[in-house]
């Protein structure tokens, strides 16, 4: 049996937290909500404030803090903040090794960059000696997230060192999945890949919806059609591998075809569908016109060319 704290105890920490305690640890939540923490303790938890870290050491504590988008813009003051309290208490005042992971998305680079030197400032400890830092995202959906950390189809574990892999995998065995051991970034930009690439298949279908709709078609018999006939619905590997922008006889020659006629036959501007040829002409020479083609697109739709996280 293990020891572990749930630093924010909202969906995906709740989730996370129950499915530990069924696999016979002891698990102890933590959240700065009031009314999270009455219903945790109304269903005979262990709940308290984060304040109470110190009184409640534990050999992992996993960190479920959200981490908003607000105005388009990252915000990681709540995860930092917490990270910087349980820093300067329960880990300053930790006995013995620990292993601390971050659940919360963030993007690449952040936990060696940012989390671990904050940890290690705050607490006057150093991370891979006194403490183990291991990246954990999560691929829980908001309506069945406890049956989805229950019966995970994969797990994805970046660490920073082999003891602090070790204890992951320990606390991660229990689970019949795929278990994927990375580095600390990959995990991170695992987790956005993951997100990004599934905002992109519902925006690609509902522009094709919107086709659909205008010539009276019936897209759901269109789409479960397509779901069987498309190699990049059925092949998992498809469209991942390093082999350049996409060529040959039929790909090049559909998207532009269907995108003029679309635009002057039905006046849709179709500008997923614009950037998917875009971006392949950005692939075919990224390092020199592909510099220039890019920032021009990103004036074009006026997107920042850096994105501040905050």
């Amino acid at each position: 049996m293990h020891k572990i704290s749930v630093i924010g105890s909202g969906v995906v920490g709740r989730a996370s937290g129950l499915g530990f305690l069924n696999k016979g640890n002891r698990v102890t939540f933590f959240d700065v909500n009031p009314n999270v923490l009455k219903s945790l303790h109304e269903e005979g938890l262990e709940a308290f404030h984060p304040s109470q870290l110190s009184e409640h050491p534990s050999d992992a504590y996993m960190f479920s803090v959200d981490t908003p988008t607000i105005g388009g813009r990252l915000h990681l003051e709540h995860l930092r903040g917490a990270l910087e309290d349980f820093a300067r208490t329960a880990l300053r005042n930790a006995t013995k090794y620990c292993l601390v992971v971050i659940r919360s998305t963030v993007p690449p680079g952040t936990t060696e960059g940012s989390f671990i030197p904050l940890l290690e400032h705050h607490s006057g400890k150093r991370a891979g000696t006194d403490f183990g830092v291991c990246m954990n995202p999560e691929f829980l959906r908001e309506k069945t997230a406890e049956e989805d950390f229950k019966h995970p189809w994969i797990i994805v574990v970046g660490s920073l060192d082999e003891r602090s892999a070790s204890l992951m995998h320990t606390l991660n065995k229990p689970y019949d999945c795929p278990y994927e051991q990375v580095s600390l970034k990959e995990a991170e930009m695992e987790k956005y890949v993951h997100n990004l690439f599934n905002a992109c298949k519902i925006s690609f279908f509902n522009e094709m919806r919107l086709v659909c709709e205008e010539m009276k078609i019936d897209a759901d018999r269109v789409f479960s059609l397509v779901a069987k006939s498309a190699e990049g619905m059925w092949n998992p590997s498809y469209g991942t591998l390093d082999a350049g922008p996409f060529d040959g006889m039929c790909l090049p020659k559909d998207t532009s075809a269907f995108l003029y006629w679309a635009r002057h036959s039905l006046r849709h501007p179709l500008p997923l569908l614009r950037a998917e040829i875009e971006v392949n002409e950005i692939m075919k020479n990224p390092w020199t016109r592909g510099k220039r083609f890019c920032r021009k697109l990103l004036k074009r739709m006026r997107i920042p060319k850096r994105m501040k996280a905050e």
